[in-house]
């Protein structure tokens, strides 16, 4: 059998920088695809949250201001993997069999 490839050193020092375990790293494409839509969801979320607290004015601004910048941030990411999803789709239906 042949052994697993060893991670690249600077993308698992970005994980270790962000705090993601080696061992979260060794799941499936769907796995990892469904961590990072739950990881977008708690963003949305937190955002929600931080904002209703600013409208309350239980909130510094600074920090509703950060999580609205996180939530915008996040929209555009999963709006970009969304279109290169779908332009990948497009273009399997496109190749000649």
């Amino acid at each position: 059998m042949s052994s697993p490839i060893p991670a690249i050193a600077p993308v698992s020092a970005a994980l270790r920088a962000y705090g993601v375990s080696s061992a979260a790293n060794t799941g499936d494409f769907g796995a990892m695809v469904g961590d990072a839509a739950r990881s977008s969801l708690a963003t949305l979320r937190r955002a929600e949250l931080v904002s209703a607290r600013g409208v309350a004015g239980t909130a510094d601004v600074q920090e509703v201001v950060q999580a609205a910048t996180a939530a915008e941030l996040t929209v555009q990411t999963m709006t970009q993997l969304r279109d290169k999803v779908v332009g990948a789709y497009t273009d399997v239906l496109r190749m000649a069999v």
